[in-house]
């Protein structure tokens, strides 16, 4: 990885102007985004359900959560440290953008290592990913997807909800279309590793569509960069985020890793098809609180409107949207499998009701995020996550 200097241009540097959208249009862009993203995300686990045993799936399944959970660890709250302080960094937002990206490759990748290290070791039904081609597809998936993660937080701070979108459904595409040639390409390889190999594709497609809209965006390309007192700056904004985040997300990404360990890969599979879909719902709520975020970020004084504002839309969209899924469960789970819908359809009801107490709470974190009173609502989600964790697993 190339590195720039840090020190700043001798020439004078000018603020550079962002085309924002409005923050409604950029909302529906967003929402439009995460949907698109577990609806492409449905129909490439779709395909791999009719092309490979539950047990592979399950197998991969565990281990693109894993995947995720990596990336989530290896952010450090770098990305919403982006959101908080761009307002300031008018003058260079590049700079910013681009010591951010470093920061968090160089922390996904000690992670990702860490995670394999682990695996191979402690690990019975999940010691597969120590071969070699699964090493390079999980790295790779963790590189990319936490680029991507973190340039989505790049896209929400511009106001560029527009960009997810396109990156989305980019990595969707990819998705199915390499999961469907890579059957006949890599016909000897395991069916887990094939999938793994499709999302690492897409990874790569869309990080390089990110990297030519943040260079539009900025008017310069996103070169990686090394800043010791900004990394500080930005690891000591988003450290406190970073453990609310983990709070938040960190036991709904352990459960499958925890379900193909402990009930074998084949039940995991039945079980991540459930919880995947419910994200068709859930991300409704999660999205519009992180433009919440950033809209009280930029000004305390509008928090009271963008709450409500935010309230009001993600109940609008998420109660039908979890009404319909929940009379549909069966027949959306079916089109992987019966054994599917058998075993998901309760689970998934359980989870798509969630949407209005998840609605509350991404209200209340974004709200903690932005005053930077985190304490609390870190404990809070610390407490949600292990009962929830520890209910299911009883």
């Amino acid at each position: 990885m190339k590195t720039a200097a840090a020190s700043e241009p001798a020439t004078p540097v000018h603020a550079v102007p962002l085309t924002r959208l409005s923050v409604l249009v950029s909302n529906l862009a967003l929402i439009a985004a995460r949907v698109a993203s577990m609806g492409l995300g449905f129909l490439a686990w779709l395909l791999a359900a009719r092309l490979f045993a539950p047990a592979e799936v399950g197998i991969a399944s565990a281990l693109v959560a894993a995947m995720m959970l990596c990336v989530q660890l290896g952010l450090m709250g770098v990305g919403s440290a982006v959101v908080a302080l761009l307002p300031s960094h008018r003058q260079e937002p590049g700079h910013l953008v681009n010591v951010g990206a470093t920061v968090v490759v160089l922390c996904v990748l000690a992670v990702a290592l860490g995670y394999l290290v682990l695996a191979a070791t402690l690990m019975g039904e999940l010691d597969v990913v120590a071969g070699p081609g699964y090493v390079v597809a999980f790295l790779a998936m963790a590189v990319f997807g936490t680029l991507n993660t973190y340039y989505d937080y790049v896209s929400l701070a511009l106001r560029r909800g527009d960009q997810v979108l396109v990156r989305n459904i980019a990595f969707g595409v990819v998705t199915i279309v390499v999961l469907g040639i890579s059957v006949s390409l890599f016909a000897g390889a395991r069916g887990s590793l094939t999938i793994l190999i499709a999302w690492a594709s897409a990874g790569l497609a869309a990080c390089t569509i990110a990297v030519v809209q943040v260079a539009r965006a900025l008017s310069r390309w996103p070169v990686a960069r090394w800043d010791l007192g900004l990394t500080r700056r930005l690891v000591g904004v988003g450290w406190p985020n970073w453990l609310l985040t983990l709070a938040e997300r960190a036991p709904a990404l352990a459960m499958p890793v925890l379900v193909a360990e402990i009930l074998g890969p084949t039940t995991n599979a039945f079980w991540y098809a459930a919880w995947m879909m419910s994200w068709v719902v859930l991300i409704i709520p999660i999205s519009i609180g992180q433009s919440v975020f950033a809209e009280v970020s930029r000004d305390l004084a509008v928090a009271r409107d963008a709450i409500l504002h935010g309230l009001r839309s993600s109940l609008l969209i998420g109660v039908p949207a979890a009404l319909v899924l929940g009379v549909v469960a069966e027949l959306a789970l079916s089109l992987l499998g019966a054994r599917y819908a058998a075993e998901g359809a309760s689970a998934l009801r359980v989870l798509v009701v969630s949407v209005v107490p998840v609605t509350v709470i991404q209200a209340y974190y974004a709200v903690s995020r932005a005053r930077g009173a985190l304490t609390e609502a870190t404990a809070i989600g610390a407490l949600g996550g292990a009962a929830t964790v520890g209910v299911a697993l009883a």
